[in-house]
């Protein structure tokens, strides 16, 4: 699990979370938590760490991933077998389709009662962008909803003195985008790519930066599209042309990406 700073007031959060928890499991009410994050390695920590004192008590932990064909999170919860008794961890939601990818948000303004009428446990993983979605699409269900704690902790460096550069030229960006990704702040990652790449258009092996990126979050459809556009750039560069097909025999060997019910092991 990634280390943070001052973990002692980062445990206390989690534990905030789980008190939450625990007490819709013994009073058999529902509880709708929303958690903000900035790192994935920060979320698997988090994640792993409920997930373990959730089996303590005996409550499965469930992760439920949104896409285009699971976005109707209250009504997907209330119908699964363990509603009444599993905790749900929901994922992605700006990945649910629509205009302004706004299904999955939507779904939860509307048939937010069924979340009510099942007593559901759930905890809804969001970044910046997701949140400012959120209270956009889903008023109702933001004014709704039970707890908001932030988790938007870095794992703690090895090296100390390293810090994010701050600065708006393109090796700034460059090396912020790196640390990001070392980070797991993929999403933030990305930007600083694409802001680079506007930047200086001729530095032709950003994008493959983001594909990279792509790849890992399981994004076949976006990494593929950019790997076409890559493709059709003309240079006689062996290392561009050897990093190119590497992704591309990479893409082929993706699994697909996570969607709907997805249980932790045992």
């Amino acid at each position: 699990m990634a280390k943070v700073n001052n973990s002692g007031r980062f445990d206390d959060r989690v534990d905030l979370v789980f008190d939450e928890l625990s007490m819709g499991i013994q009073w058999e009410r529902p509880c709708l938590v929303l958690l903000f994050y900035r790192s994935e390695k920060i979320k698997e920590t988090v994640q792993s760490m409920l997930t373990g004192k959730l089996k303590e008590t005996g409550h499965p932990a469930i992760s439920y991933w949104v896409d285009k064909g699971h976005f109707d999170i209250p009504l997907d919860l209330l119908g699964h077998p363990q509603h009444t008794h599993a905790v749900y961890f929901i994922n992605r939601l700006g990945w649910g389709g629509g205009r302004g990818y706004s299904n999955a948000y939507r779904a939860l303004n509307m048939h937010r009662e069924y979340l009510v009428e099942g007593n559901i446990k759930a905890i809804f993983w969001l970044t910046e962008k997701e949140g400012r979605q959120f209270s956009r699409f889903a008023p109702d269900f933001w004014a709704f909803r039970h707890k908001v704690v932030d988790f938007l902790d870095l794992p703690s460096s090895r090296n100390r003195k390293q810090k994010t550069p701050i600065g708006s030229n393109f090796h700034d960006q460059i090396e912020a985008a790196r640390m990001s990704t070392d980070q797991g702040c993929l999403e933030e990652a990305i930007l600083l790519y694409r802001k680079a790449f506007r930047s200086q258009p001729d530095e032709i092996f950003i994008p493959l930066k983001i594909v990279e990126i792509y790849l890992s979050q399981g994004r076949l459809p976006a990494a593929r599209n950019l790997l076409d556009k890559a493709g059709k750039i003309k240079t006689t560069d062996q290392l561009y042309h050897k990093e190119l097909n590497r992704l591309n025999l990479k893409s082929r060997s993706v699994p697909h990406t996570l969607s709907g019910f997805v249980e932790k092991p045992n």
